[in-house]
């Protein structure tokens, strides 16, 4: 544990950190829950204190020792080769993914604070902003925000870091698959000057989640469709569940394009992010299409995730056998596996094990494997008739067009289920911090009030309305 006292806290119990390898890489503190709730339930005057220049000048500062210090006691690429062994993320990737965004977007937090901010950056020091003649005061709603992180992407650690820009102090509990970028990320803010109040850095298993929910004021949790049913009517979490994101391709799409779009959306940082596209959606006859999916992803070389350039990463046996029988127990039922021929869905390379891109065509979107989300390269292809290809693709966190059907775009912004819309060419997986993800995180970390001084008339007509 680190931050709230800059050395940190060490308990009894520790957990050896292996790599996919089998490498011992690291040991980690399993923090007692009765510590997370102690320091959860703390004041955090310090973050709040800081003018929001002053904060932006601090999280840019971190961003360039992210890139090129030891804030965390490794150089670089130590640090990202211990991230890719434990994540399973390619090498290449994860340094794409860290190194290569992090310095610039925490150099940026201003102006992704700036979307979202409806008064402009001061309101974070004022508390109120005006619009349309009157004053609406924004503060927190509550003390702090814990987060319990996924391991599957760099990218989900801006959430937190984001609040933190906002003034709202965080409770940090990594995975235990990722605990060097989260870790790094922290270290570099205290190396850059931010209070020690501001955060802590929580290490643990998946019991401290429900620990983090009692005893912060807000939380932000990362799983599967079971975890987002579990916290559904507690207004004070935010489950970022299951992606399902989806391509709808319609008639009048360039074949060969529509093929090199969805294997890049399928591909992009080895298949392992909630915007990857795995399902697909053509109008008509899905045949051709997922036979030539397929056949150029069963291209796509196998390598060591360490090896440069590598596109799969690593899963563990007791994984790769889980994902096995998922896919095994819905296929049938109209169900037909295009790859990955032979030698099976599981590759070993120097021992490791990693599962090669899978590529299922079913009879129809309502069948049972359609929209499953795996984190690898997997996709299942479903055809559809033009009046139902906005009901196909609902229930996706991102849906890619691929055609010309203009009136397809607005079907897909219109229907609710579906949070990002993305045609013309443009890419799911380009994450970009300005755009609403499952909403923006300011309207769930601050609230909006009333503020009003001076005589008020007793009563109000009409007719003083504004028009």
């Amino acid at each position: 544990m680190v931050g709230r006292g800059r050395d940190g806290y060490r308990s009894l119990e520790r957990q050896t950190v292996l790599g996919f390898d089998g490498t011992v890489v690291a040991e980690a503190t399993i923090t007692p829950a009765i510590l997370v709730n102690e320091l959860a339930r703390k004041p955090s005057p310090g973050l709040r204190s800081l003018p929001i220049a002053k904060l932006l000048e601090i999280t840019s500062r971190a961003g360039e020792i992210f890139g090129t210090g030891r804030p965390d006691g490794l150089d670089p690429e130590a640090y990202v080769r211990n991230a890719s062994l434990t994540s399973g993320l390619p090498l290449s990737i994860t340094r794409r993914n860290t190194i290569g965004v992090f310095p610039q977007a925490l150099g940026l937090m201003g102006r992704f604070l700036e979307v979202q901010s409806p008064g402009g950056l001061g309101v974070f020091d004022t508390g109120f902003y005006e619009a349309g003649g009157i004053r609406i005061g924004m503060v927190p709603r509550g003390r702090n925000v814990g987060f319990v992180m996924p391991g599957n992407h760099p990218s989900t650690h801006f959430l937190w870091l984001m609040a933190l820009a906002m003034k709202v102090p965080v409770v940090v509990k990594p995975s235990s698959d990722d605990l060097f970028t989260p870790f790094r990320l922290v270290m570099s803010l205290l190396d850059a000057g931010l209070p020690e109040d501001a955060i802590a850095f929580v290490p643990g298993g998946h019991d401290l989640t429900d620990t983090i929910v009692q005893s912060c004021s807000l939380s932000v949790l990362f799983g599967m469709q079971q975890l987002a049913d579990r916290y559904a009517s507690n207004r004070n979490v935010r489950v970022h569940g299951p992606g399902r994101s989806k391509v709808v391709v319609t008639a009048d799409a360039d074949f060969d394009e529509a093929v090199t779009l969805i294997s890049r959306l399928v591909m992009d940082d080895a298949g392992r992010g909630c915007i990857n596209g795995s399902a697909v959606v053509v109008e008509g006859n899905a045949d051709t299409l997922a036979a030539a999916v397929a056949e150029r992803l069963a291209a796509v070389p196998v390598q060591s995730p360490l090896a440069e350039g590598a596109q799969l990463g690593s899963v563990r046996p007791n994984e790769a056998a889980a994902f096995n029988a998922m896919i095994d127990h819905g296929l049938g039922g109209g169900a037909r596996e295009l790859t990955p021929g032979p030698g099976g869905r599981v590759a070993t390379v120097d021992g490791v094990s990693t599962m090669r891109p899978t590529v299922i065509e079913v009879s129809s979107y309502q069948h049972p494997l359609f929209g499953m989300e795996l984190p690898f390269p997997f996709v299942v292809f479903a055809g559809a008739s033009r009046a139902e290809l906005a009901r196909a693709a609902s229930l996706s966190l991102a849906v890619v067009g691929a055609g010309h059907d203009d009136t397809l775009g607005e079907e897909l912004l219109q229907e609710p289920t579906i949070d990002k819309v993305f045609d013309s060419g443009a890419l799911s997986t380009e994450f970009d911090p300005r755009e609403p993800h499952e909403g923006y995180l300011l309207d769930f970390l601050y609230q909006k009030k009333a503020i009003r001084s001076g005589a008020v008339a007793a009563e109000m007509q009409p007719r003083a309305w504004p028009r």
